[in-house]
């Protein structure tokens, strides 16, 4: 066996200390584990968002948006309070001047 750092003549290459070569090993798998794990974790999340991209479609193509809008606004109360005064402009034609005010409540629970 070679010295650190001393060509090793049977293989060829520079000579490494066994722990040297244990530690690259080692950070070598763990970077390939992190990056195996990271590659699993992006396509399961693209299957996530496609699953749940489909789901999402077929549930709004079988939502009856109008009934639903109907029990929504059914709870409310729409309260608008308008103001409409009626002025002569200069050239005669008379100008109107609005003003309003809404608001929105949930409906009196009776």
């Amino acid at each position: 066996m070679a010295e650190h750092g001393k060509r090793d003549d049977a293989t060829g290459s520079d000579a490494e200390a066994p722990h040297e070569r244990t530690e690259r090993g080692l950070s070598d798998r763990v970077k390939r584990a992190m990056a195996a794990g990271l590659e699993a974790a992006s396509r399961s999340k693209d299957d996530l968002l496609r699953a749940a991209g489909t789901e999402i479609g077929a549930w709004l193509e079988r939502m009856d948006v109008q009934s639903e809008l109907a029990k929504v606004l059914s709870k409310m109360v729409v309260e608008v309070k308008a103001e409409i005064r009626f002025r002569p402009r200069e050239d005669g034609v008379l100008s109107a001047e609005v003003t309003s005010n809404v608001n929105t409540k949930p409906a009196d629970k009776r």
